[in-house]
């Protein structure tokens, strides 16, 4: 048995139908979303933000600081070998 406990929202009904249909067609529920926030705003220390709207902003999370040297201009090499390789 868990132990769990239930926490009661005020939402716009408009807002909650919206993000209910999102959330089915991601294949996840509005509660499990809810889950997930708490669990991410624990995991980190703070609250999960969305400015960030590129990926380079939302992979930032898992950027490892040490490879950044290595990985400096990485993007413009593979685009340039991929080039490449399509000349062959």
């Amino acid at each position: 048995m868990t132990n769990e406990v239930t926490v009661e929202i005020k939402l716009d009904a408009d807002l909650k139908e919206a993000a209910e249909k999102l959330y089915h067609s991601v294949g996840t529920t509005f509660n499990e979303v809810i889950n997930l926030f708490v669990k991410r705003s624990i995991e980190t220390g703070e609250v999960p933000r969305t400015k960030k709207k590129t990926a380079a902003g939302m992979l930032s999370a898992y950027a490892n600081p040490a490879m950044i040297p290595f990985e400096k201009d990485g993007l413009e090499q593979v685009a340039v070998e991929r080039y490449a390789r399509s000349l062959r």
